[in-house]
């Protein structure tokens, strides 16, 4: 991972978005005039409280240690309702069990038929066999990525999917040919960088890939899906995103070598899981990338981008078609560059005070990277806290005060569930040798969560309004090396009902869903 170069090759800073155009299908999040909607619940200060910490010493060693990047997938792996945790980790990959009473704990029958679960970087959970139970892929250092198919107890059959031995850091899971299956992006870099190999030309990392699922359970590297000239930037995390709403998944790639080899890039899909680079989205942004998050930053029904760095993450908002302009001053969602909050890693979009709008998660931690090396100003601080971007609904956001989750500990990625299935959205968050788990108390009354069950909920829309209030929401689970929960998430604000809940499956199809109300947990199976 390497720093940003210079401020010169930062974002443009300000623009402003095109006036919305009738029919162009944007939210309108104004409450109506005449709207008789009653009065909410008091809403608290937002805390997030540490449930349980796993250190280097709980944890496996049967493996090389000196990875940095680790990475977690919340989901029920037993078949019990409640969500445990597979994480992927440098010294042997290992599952926490939920408890049924929301807390995880370290488990060793979460395992492989026939032994430990191999050492790895990132992973990625889904039904990839349509059994109900969820499967997965592990991905790392050492040779093919390994496809886990669980037996609905959380013992997993293990294989390699041939040709992708690859250095990958994150996987992440979308139906790219809309064939009604889930295919695979491999986000590859090289275990070995380092600032002069990569600024010097030596080094490129290996080249991502796109794995088709031709048939059930058997991806194939497709060679031809990529373009050639996108597949060699040091690339951390990959996002699947329907960015100009044309109804197929579109990919947007986070490079950590932009300033040096690519920057950022935009792959429009052509409907067939073939993709070409757009040039013109105002989203190539020469940076070090390390997580990529989608989600609606202003409530205007389209998806936006943050993107973490070395030096503050970028919001950009989404205009029309595609089109992005940076918004991280004007919003408030700058994270200024300083000693104690320098290297940002995983991100994501989440409703977690559930007052009916996307606040941002952001994790921290040191490198051990000298930036000095690359010619660059700032100091790579030993304490590095995690931040929490709370949004007013209008599109700004502050920062939250949650002195318990700013630890300061190196952090690298998280993901989301509502683990103790009170209605809130909790966070389980990995490191430089150390698992944390987190339960969200105060913010609003608690939500609606939707459980959802298929074979491809990848770009599933969850359409709502609330006191007057329109919100959307993708169920996009890839963090940076990890996945959430198959769950969306639903602030109702304190009000006690919703005026509209809708949700479209991937293939288009309107999904069917009783009246949602707060504390509501509702089984949605997609087609």
């Amino acid at each position: 991972m390497a720093p940003r170069i210079a401020p010169s090759l930062a974002l443009l800073l300000c623009c402003r978005p095109a006036d919305k155009a009738p029919g162009d299908g944007l939210l309108d999040s104004a409450p109506p005039e005449d709207s008789a909607a009653p009065a909410p619940e008091t809403c608290e200060d937002l805390d997030v409280v540490e449930v349980a910490v796993w250190r280097q010493e709980d944890l496996p060693l049967r493996a090389d240690l000196r990875h940095t990047m680790q990475g977690v997938g919340l989901g029920d792996l037993d078949g019990d309702g409640w969500l445990d945790a597979l994480v992927a980790w440098g010294g042997g990959s290992f599952g926490l069990r939920n408890d049924g009473a929301g807390n995880l704990v370290l488990d060793d029958t979460i395992t492989g038929e026939t032994g430990p679960l191999p050492a790895a970087i990132a992973v990625a959970l889904a039904d990839l066999d349509g059994d109900g139970d969820l499967d997965g892929i592990l991905g790392g250092w050492n040779g093919d990525a390994s496809l886990l198919l669980n037996d609905g107890t959380g013992r997993f059959a293990l294989s390699l999917i041939p040709e992708t031995a690859v250095d990958i850091f994150s996987v992440a899971f979308g139906d790219a040919d809309a064939d009604g299956d889930l295919d695979v992006f491999l986000s590859a870099a090289s275990d070995s960088m380092t600032f002069d190999g990569i600024s010097s030309g030596e080094q490129v990392g290996d080249p991502n890939l796109f794995l088709r699922q031709e048939a059930p359970l058997q991806f194939v590297v497709d060679r031809d899906a990529l373009p050639a000239d996108t597949l060699y930037g040091m690339t951390l995390h990959t996002a699947f995103v329907d960015a100009d709403l044309d109804g197929d998944l579109d990919l947007y790639v986070g490079n950590d070598a932009g300033p040096y080899i690519d920057p950022n890039l935009l792959l429009k899909n052509d409907g067939t899981g073939h993709f070409t680079r757009d040039v013109d989205c105002g989203c190539e942004l020469e940076m070090l990338t390390m997580g990529v998050a989608v989600g609606d930053a202003n409530q205007d029904g389209l998806p936006d981008l943050y993107i973490t760095d070395v030096g503050s993450p970028a919001l950009l908002i989404n205009r029309v078609g595609a089109k992005f302009y940076d918004a991280t001053l004007t919003t408030g969602a700058e994270i200024p560059a300083a000693e104690y909050q320098m290297v940002s890693w995983g991100t994501g979009f989440l409703d977690i005070d559930g007052d009916r709008d996307q606040d941002l998660i952001v994790t921290f931690g040191q490198s051990g990277q000298n930036f000095d090396s690359a010619g660059t100003e700032g100091v790579d601080g030993e304490y590095q806290p995690d931040q929490i971007l709370l949004s007013d609904g209008a599109g700004r956001f502050s920062r939250a005060a949650v002195p318990g989750f700013q630890d300061g500990s190196r952090t690298r990625a998280f993901a989301a569930g509502d683990i103790d299935r009170d209605g809130r959205p909790d966070l389980v968050t990995v490191g430089k040798y150390f698992v944390r788990q987190w339960r969200t108390v105060g913010g609003c009354p608690p939500g609606a969560t939707l459980r959802l069950f298929g074979e491809n909920l990848v770009g599933a829309q969850l359409d709502a309004t609330i006191g007057g209030v329109s919100q959307r929401q993708w169920f996009l689970p890839s963090t940076a090396a990890s996945s959430n929960a198959d769950e969306l998430y639903l602030g109702f604000g304190g009000y006690p009902s919703a005026e509209s809940v809708s949700l479209r499956a991937p293939d288009g199809s309107e999904v069917p869903l009783p009246p949602l109300s707060p504390g509501a947990r509702v089984d949605v199976t997609l087609p």
